[in-house]
């Protein structure tokens, strides 16, 4: 047989094969053209998703501003194996007690969120006092006021009591001097004395 006997079908295959292809095209370009009122929803669905990616960037922002207030009131440092805070003792405490001042629970509630991102770890709680008074009252006033800030967390903020050791130094551990060069009073220099440290161990 020779090969120009098929090439009548070959030639009638390949002309259906064209029709069927052009009679179909119309048929997909239907089928794949989005129509127009799908279009202005998929737009609008964009619309409204920028606008949630804005306010979800305004609130970032805001709570960046937030950790950073929160960090600068605690004083709060942190290297890789802990994170410390530090506390005026005028902001916690009355001059000379040791209770816990109403207008100081949201300054603790911070310090328990902070101690709360690391459940593992372990926590100290130090006390001091400035150099009025006498040394030993001055040493039981800062352990009073160390274990009322372990209470205080304990018992509004859930930690753990177990993981908490608390001391007092009283004076002994200035950190800035309680009378200027010539002897006199130095009131700016007791009151940051008057604190409390908090540790935070990370493990």
């Amino acid at each position: 047989m020779k090969p120009s006997q098929f090439r009548p079908s070959t030639g009638l295959s390949i002309c259906t094969s064209l029709l069927a292809w052009a009679c179909l095209a119309p048929v997909h370009a239907q089928e794949t053209e989005i129509p127009l009122e799908t279009q202005k929803k998929q737009i609008e669905l964009d619309r409204k998703q920028l606008d949630l990616d804005k306010k979800q960037l305004e609130l970032q922002r805001k709570q960046l501003q937030i950790e950073e207030s929160a960090r600068k009131e605690l004083q709060l440092k942190e290297t890789e194996k802990a994170v410390t805070m530090k506390l005026e003792g005028d902001v916690v405490f009355d001059f000379g007690k040791a209770e816990i001042k109403s207008k100081a629970e949201q300054t603790l509630d911070k310090v328990g969120t902070v101690i709360a991102q690391f459940p593992e770890g372990k926590v100290l709680i130090e006390g001091y006092t400035d150099s009025k008074g006498s040394q030993r009252v001055n040493l039981d006033l800062s352990k009073r006021r160390a274990e009322a800030v372990k209470d205080w967390l304990v018992k509004k903020k859930g930690v753990a009591e177990s993981i908490i050791t608390t001391a007092g130094f009283g004076e002994t551990k200035p950190v800035a001097p309680n009378t200027n060069p010539d002897g006199s009073d130095n009131p700016q220099g007791r009151q940051q004395n008057r604190r409390v440290e908090i540790t935070v161990e990370k493990n």
